[in-house]
């Protein structure tokens, strides 16, 4: 394709993607279903159409930007704030994804035709639920929610991402044929996350005190920094075997609660770059997906959609919080709000890009299961909270006059 014409339809895109955001908003629409229209509708080769079929090269772009919302979701988020629920944000984010990858294996093994470890690949794929959906849908119909609700969905979905990932890339290579043991998995996870942890820790520590006392001029100079290091990181952490996902939590936010010159500026910059990978991510993913390949999927995508939201979300929710105490309602929407977003079809790309036989299953399915998650689950959302009486009475004027 000509290099002009390129960067007219990628202009172009972004354009529409921008501008459908105000009818999402006002509407009440999830941004992911009208990003991922927007792609869904063209790349496919119709007769005033191109052909988009480029799945290592969006798998490549798909991680970066991946890596930036995660990124961009830690230094947004006060530490403060998630404290209290670490330790159940801590559980759901890992022990659920693995209960939840081993249902859906087991569901795909015996129901539908695929082996175990292709079971357990898509499985990996739809285990992680995608801050962005949650938090677009909750901010779109202003849900103020009890116990620290809110609270655990944000850091559930935000530290999920890493272990849906390490387990779809190494389930891939068992597929591809490498030899891999469990132990040795489990070695390279606990060695990727604990790298995650000192590498996030310590480069988002240094970067602050490098911003304090550099003293620049030019104020847009300092996000660029930053940018900087996210860039170092994302080709550093595959080269020493730590978890890339990871590390952009823990050092955007290490960055974002320590005080640092132009704060603010560098977090409306964020805030921005946030929205363009969004928007971006979704219609590239969109653009990925042929309409005609998703029609023979309709029928397994539907089954295994009924069984992740009826039985995987909610078995492995109250299974964890056994050992926490919660109240039954705040359960029952935990385990409702498990909403898939972009980071299944972004994981459903892995082994599409490596040309896994099943690969094509995997991929179309999940783009099916992310549409019916956000239409099932994220338009019962308002009803639900109301239903369960978990919704905080909204602020009036006199209680934020009176906020010191």
């Amino acid at each position: 394709m000509n290099i002009n014409l390129i960067f007219l339809l990628a202009g172009l895109l972004l354009f529409v993607g921008v501008l459908v955001n105000k009818p999402s908003t006002r509407y009440g629409i999830p941004g992911l279903l009208l990003y991922l229209s927007i792609g869904l509708f063209v790349g496919n080769g119709g007769d005033y159409d191109f052909i988009f079929n480029y799945p290592a090269q969006a798998s490549v772009y798909s991680t970066v930007a991946i890596s930036l919302i995660i990124f961009i979701g830690g230094l947004e988020t006060d530490f403060q704030r998630i404290k209290p629920i670490l330790r159940e944000g801590f559980a759901l984010s890992t022990v659920g994804v693995l209960i939840t990858s081993m249902l859906i294996a087991l569901l795909g093994t015996y129901l539908l035709g695929l082996s175990w470890w292709e079971g357990l690949l898509l499985g990996s794929v739809l285990s992680a639920t995608d801050a962005a959906a949650v938090f677009s849908i909750l901010e779109s119909k202003k849900l103020r929610l009890r116990e620290r609700i809110s609270e655990t969905l944000e850091f559930e979905s935000g530290t999920n991402d890493p272990v849906a990932y390490f387990l779809t890339i190494s389930i891939t290579s068992i597929l591809l044929g490498e030899p891999v043991s469990g132990g040795w998995l489990g070695f390279e996870f606990l060695l990727g996350v604990l790298l995650a942890l000192l590498v996030g820790y310590g480069i988002g520590r240094f970067t602050v005190w490098i911003i304090n006392r550099l003293r620049l001029d030019i104020p847009g100079l300092y996000p660029l920094l930053i940018l900087a290091v996210i860039l170092f990181l994302i080709g550093l952490m595959p080269i020493i075997k730590g978890n890339l996902l990871l590390t952009m939590y823990v050092t955007g936010l290490t960055i974002g609660n320590r005080v640092f010159t132009n704060r603010q500026y560098t977090f409306d910059f964020y805030r921005s770059i946030s929205w363009l990978m969004e928007i971006s991510l979704f219609i590239i993913l969109g653009l990925q997906v042929f309409p005609d390949q998703l029609v023979p999927h309709l029928g397994d995508a539907l089954i295994i959609t009924v069984f992740l939201i009826l039985l995987a979300r909610p078995v492995s929710v109250f299974l964890i919080y056994l050992f926490f105490r919660s109240s039954l309602e705040k359960r029952v929407f935990i385990s409702w709000v498990g909403l898939r977003g972009a980071t299944p079809i972004v994981f459903g790309l892995i082994p599409l890009a490596a040309g896994l036989e099943s690969a094509s299953f995997i991929f179309n399915s999940a783009f099916v299961i992310v549409i019916l998650s956000v239409i099932i689950q994220g338009g019962s959302i308002g009803w639900l909270a109301k239903k369960l009486g978990i919704e905080e009475p909204p602020v009036t004027d006199e209680e934020v006059l009176s906020t010191p």
